[in-house]
């Protein structure tokens, strides 16, 4: 359940809220009542001051008797029948009411409040408190109800000028400071939210409710080791609960302490064999770490003891994706989809992830008319940047670059600055594609003077539409003004290699990896630089196992150490390499190009023919790559297509 859902109501507000039982009751529409009625709730009165429940509400129900369409009347009778403790009843009778006292308001807004099973039950209930505030003396309550009700809503934009007057009222009260740090953390405000909630927690009845609600608040201003070490000393001074330590776990991950997560994860597991939250972020881990067998072991084990979890089936499917094994991923992401119809799930976030992936596995298996009703289920609101990128594959794949511009023009992006730019860099690519570069050119002349992430998308443009010294000499003027930040200087030297300036690709990438030693992709690319041209093998051996150790389930990285050593003569570590590659990236012309390259090698003209045809199916896209695949085909098949 939503933390946001279960923020408790203060013990005995309502009961502290009702009126005294010897105010007189405002006068208000059918408010006459006979001089009977009023002896008798006179009588009712006194009985329940002495501690006479029974009889005091017997009298009660003998004056509503006598007076039924007393609106006064019906609220006494509510009011003391909310403090008798029978809420459901209570509720009937102030609803009988034509008209309220702020105190009846009140009442009956922190009784709705308080047995507010849905959103919708409890926004009935916010009119009610809204009328009860100014009441005296039970205002301030109905006050810090209606501020709760509408926390748990989420609209803490709404609910923080009533906590601001709460402060005013009760600036020593540790409840409403806890109560600003929830606010607060709603809107945004982590900062002032975390000083709250530090000042709460430092109360022995709030600390453990105040620290729970500090850490989510780190963890949102991405203060991760904060917010694990503020978590750990928590488990360590209250007692660990296996679900408490998972959540530690997950801090220290995003945290970047691995080791320690993992450790701790160990620990859940070791306790609960199967506990949901451990095993998927293990998986994760691993997948991340490139033990994509120990994640698949992993989430096997998720999946088989929460068949119908969707989150634990997401996972595992995601994991099939990034694996290339489409076909059981796509029966996973279907069976996650018939859960959410046979169910009636009709929320955007419980659609959108399942029409992405399955969009995003289509593309992936080359089928953009199978992606199209997925892309087409993402929405029609305002896209975030996953679903846009998702829409450019597609148009990509068909080579519509007219229709991708007109889509483009109709579509709308959210406020994530990372969306917008990939819509600018998407409009400047299908321009040029479609020969109107004066459309293109404002556009992708605006992204290369931007920021890092702006330049770094306009050379990409240039990179796809294979305008490469182009690219070569915006990249160095970009670099010229921002400094050598890496992303644009990796840019740089792939463009001046892909333009023909290899001496001086190999100079930037020397030069990049000189501050960054660790930087995979750049090791795997100058390390593919030389195999390919066949220099400096012993090097380039050196950098792509360094690559590989770095991220171990990128095929592009196998294939490149596959490379190098099939260029070194050693063909036992070259099929390796290059048949992990092709399990990991089964779908790259050049992957299966080598793993060809190999077969031939060894003398396997027919397997090597097999390897060749899966190239070209993959649509190789490097220049000349097409042809050269033919003739090596032809060349093993003797002529044979």
């Amino acid at each position: 359940m939503r933390r946001g859902l279960v923020v408790t109501l203060l013990v005995g507000c309502v009961l502290a809220a009702v009126p005294s039982r010897g105010a007189e009751p405002a006068p208000g529409k059918g408010d006459q009542m006979s001089a009977e009625s009023l002896a008798l709730v006179a009588e009712a009165q006194m009985r329940l001051a002495a501690g006479e429940l029974s009889e005091g509400l017997k009298l009660f129900r003998r004056a509503v008797a006598l007076d039924p369409d007393s609106g006064a009347l019906a609220e006494e009778f509510g009011l003391a029948l909310a403090d008798a403790g029978m809420g459901d009843e209570a509720v009937k009778q102030l609803e009988r009411a034509p008209e309220l006292t702020a105190g009846g308001e009140a009442a009956l807004g922190m009784l709705l409040a308080q047995a507010a099973q849905t959103p919708e039950q409890l926004k009935a209930a916010l009119p009610h408190l809204e009328r009860g505030v100014s009441a005296v003396p039970q205002g301030g309550q109905a006050r810090m109800v209606l501020a709760q009700s509408l926390l748990r809503l989420g609209n803490g934009a709404e609910a923080w000028p009533q906590v601001q007057a709460l402060l005013e009222e009760r600036p020593d009260d540790p409840r409403v400071w806890l109560m600003a740090g929830e606010t607060l953390r709603q809107t945004g405000k982590f900062d002032d939210a975390a000083a709250y909630l530090k000042r709460a927690a430092a109360v022995p009845e709030l600390r453990q409710h105040a620290t729970l609600e500090l850490v989510d608040t780190l963890a949102s201003a991405r203060k991760f080791k904060e917010a694990a070490d503020t978590l750990g000393e928590l488990l360590k001074k209250d007692g660990s609960t296996l679900a408490g330590m998972a959540r530690w776990a997950t801090l220290l991950a995003r945290a970047g302490d691995r080791a320690k997560a993992r450790e701790v994860l160990d620990k859940v597991l070791a306790g609960d064999p199967n506990q949901r939250d451990a095993l998927l972020l293990k998986a994760i881990l691993d997948a991340g770490d490139g033990h994509l067998d120990a994640a698949e072991a992993l989430y096997r084990r998720a999946h088989a003891a929460y068949p119908d979890d969707p989150d634990v089936t997401m996972g595992l499917a995601r994991l099939l994706v990034d694996m290339h094994r489409l076909p059981e991923a796509r029966t996973l992401l279907n069976s996650v989809w018939q859960q959410i119809e046979e169910q009636k799930i009709t929320g955007p976030e419980a659609t959108l992830e399942v029409a992405q992936e399955r969009a995003a596995l289509e593309l992936l298996d080359h089928r953009p008319d199978a992606a199209l009703p997925w892309l087409q289920k993402c929405g029609s609101g305002p896209m975030e940047r996953r679903t846009l990128a998702l829409w450019g594959e597609y148009y990509r794949l068909r080579e519509a670059w007219r229709e991708g511009l007109a889509f483009l023009r109709g579509a709308k992006v959210g406020d994530d600055p990372a969306a917008a730019r990939l819509e600018r860099a998407m409009f400047a690519e299908f321009s040029i594609a479609a020969g109107d570069d004066a459309a293109a050119k404002p556009v992708l002349d605006k992204l290369l003077a931007g920021d890092e992430d702006d330049v770094v998308a306009g050379l990409g443009v240039l990179d796809q539409r294979r305008r490469y010294a182009e690219a070569v000499a915006r990249a160095r003027a970009a670099l010229a003004r921002l400094g050598d930040v890496p992303a644009v200087q990796f840019a740089y030297a792939a463009a001046l290699e892909r333009s023909g300036a290899w001496d001086e690709a190999v100079t930037q990438f020397k030069k990049l990896l000189a501050k960054q030693p660790d930087n995979a992709a750049a090791l795997n690319y100058l390390g593919f630089m030389f195999a390919d041209k066949g220099v400096h093998l012993d090097e380039a051996r050196e950098m792509l196992v360094k690559a590989v150790q770095l991220d171990p389930s990128s095929g592009a990285f196998q294939d490149s150490l596959g490379w190098v050593y099939y260029k070194l003569g050693d063909l036992d570590r070259a099929e390796k390499y290059l048949t992990e590659a092709a399990r990991l990236d089964p779908f790259d012309a050049t992957v299966q190009e080598h793993v060809g390259d190999l077969l031939r090698a060894r003398g396997d003209r027919a397997r090597a023919a097999e390897a060749y045809r899966r190239a070209l199916a993959n649509k190789p896209d490097e220049e000349g790559q097409k042809e050269r695949i033919e003739k090596k085909l032809a060349e093993v098949a003797g002529g044979t297509p």
